[in-house]
């Protein structure tokens, strides 16, 4: 009997707790937003340095909010952080998003808007002797995390072009996971015979180490603005701001080119904890097709090369993955 009292008390102390937590999400004027260290990341690292000298952009539209920058090196880890609610809304590639969306049934995850599309390539070594997709048989391949937006390209791509690579490290070639900082080191040393990978690290990769560009996608999704639904449903009013302010950024960034770009480096170079190079970014910009629009048919693509790539099983229908405001 005391067991069990004992059993139910704690319960209650549990689902009081979990009541707490909700009261104090549904009134908390902070909001906890994820983005990379890369260019494509734009609007992420621009806010960012806006908010680091009190002048933060998404804070202007919500006077009295605080917003929270998280920082993450790929999807996969920023989807972790949206499961795990240490995270409200975040700057992610959309093949981790989709994943997280198809993982939880279609109930955790939300698209608000696009971001950025292009800027992503697979860069050969100069002396790989790699001219054609067959010449990857018995090479290695980094791309920044397994499951990441660029890892599901470039399997996709292996495989479109005949080259067997499975998850269990298997087949034709080898596709090795490499945080992007780490692959410049790699290609010198000759470990690795090309990256799938994203602006600045392509730039990076083409001006330091010689590299080419052999594969360049510049109208694919790079990365889009998505949120979890259980912040969305208690807070429609801040989620409808935050989408027209990330709009608005776009604009001000597509119309204000230096002065985004001087940002870009500088919060670049804090992240690093290095002095980042200008010409970096101002080469990665090229590349960049910043968009607000949300490419359905290029999600949908995505969501085959994943199936086909062994990474995802089935999704949901995607229309239910496209915040609505009156239906969250």
């Amino acid at each position: 009997m005391k067991k069990c009292l004992a059993c139910l008390m704690l319960t209650v102390a549990a689902l009081l707790l979990l009541c707490a937590c909700k009261r104090e999400e549904e009134h908390s004027t902070v909001i906890r937003m994820g983005g990379f260290p890369n260019v494509t990341h734009v609007q992420a690292l621009v806010a960012r340095h806006m908010s680091r000298h009190g002048e933060g952009w998404f804070e202007r539209y919500l006077p009295g909010y605080t917003i929270e920058w998280y920082t993450y090196n790929a999807g996969p880890t920023a989807m972790e952080a949206l499961f795990g609610r240490t995270v409200d809304l975040t700057y992610v590639g959309p093949s981790p998003a989709l994943n997280a969306y198809a993982v939880s049934a279609g109930r955790e995850v939300r698209l608000l808007a696009g971001a950025v599309n292009g800027g992503a390539a697979l860069m050969v070594a100069p002396d790989s002797g790699i001219e054609y997709p067959a010449d990857f048989k018995g090479r290695s391949i980094a791309t920044p995390q397994l499951g990441n937006t660029q890892d599901v390209s470039c399997r996709a791509w292996l495989g479109k072009n005949g080259l067997s690579c499975t998850l269990e490290g298997g087949g034709d070639c080898r596709v090795s996971p490499t945080p992007n900082a780490m692959q410049l080191q790699l290609m010198k040393q000759g470990d690795i015979a090309a990256c799938w990978t994203v602006e600045p690290w392509v730039s990076r990769l083409e001006l330091m180490a010689g590299a080419r560009v052999m594969v360049e996608e510049p109208d694919v999704v790079t990365t889009v603005l998505t949120a979890r639904v259980g912040w969305l449903r208690r807070h429609p009013r801040e989620a409808a701001i935050m989408m027209r302010a990330h709009r608005e950024l776009t604009a001000w960034i597509v119309n204000h080119p230096e002065e985004a770009q001087r940002r870009v480096t500088e919060e670049l170079s804090e992240l690093t904890q290095a002095p980042f190079d200008p010409e970096l970014v101002r080469s990665a910009w090229k590349r960049l097709k910043l968009t607000v629009e949300i490419d359905r048919q290029g999600l949908q693509q995505f969501v085959d090369d994943a199936v086909g790539c062994g990474l995802l099983d089935s999704m949901p229908a995607l229309d239910g993955m496209m915040y609505k405001p009156e239906q969250n």
